[in-house]
């Protein structure tokens, strides 16, 4: 078994390779710090971020707030304040009541042949709809050439098609 120079120069071109790499690698990690032996000044121990709690368990429940714990999925209420009326007479509030839902508008209809559809626009966004469709919370009963007939868990609601320029 004769060796070739032809056949050596590969796996001596890796190895070169090879070494070169480890030997910037090595270079790069000491200039950097990161292989460098870390000399510790002082030998204090940070202070135990749980002392204050199991400061106040070891005291009992006396130096922890009595009030009722907080339900975490409730909202949180408005703050009471108990200071005395100017007016020693009470003074009725009225609920606020919230607004009514969005109603929907009626923009479009396309009457053709076979399948009649209509544009909704209901809060905020806008339906094509066929008749026995559904969108949002309603369904389409009927398609005519000048009005929607819409259901709303058993509220019929008809809406009308704007004439031009309303």
């Amino acid at each position: 078994m004769k060796i070739e120079a032809r056949s050596l120069i590969v796996p001596v071109l890796a190895a070169v390779v090879l070494v070169l790499t480890v030997q910037q690698t090595m270079s790069a990690l000491q200039a950097s710090g990161t292989w460098q032996r870390r000399i510790r000044t002082s030998r204090v121990r940070p202070e135990d971020p749980y002392s204050r709690l199991d400061g106040l368990l070891a005291n009992g429940p006396n130096t922890l707030a009595t009030t009722a714990p907080r339900n975490p999925f409730a909202y949180a209420a408005a703050p009471v304040t108990t200071t005395t009326p100017a007016h020693p007479h009470p003074v009725a509030v009225k609920p606020v009541e919230p607004p009514p839902p969005p109603q929907p508008t009626l923009t479009a209809i396309v009457w053709g042949d076979a399948d009649p559809q209509a544009t909704v626009r209901y809060d905020g966004r806008d339906y094509s709809v066929h008749q026995n469709s559904l969108f949002s919370e309603f369904r389409v009963k009927s398609i005519s050439q000048t009005q929607v007939t819409l259901d709303r868990n058993g509220e019929t609601l008809v809406l009308t098609l704007k004439p031009k320029g309303d």
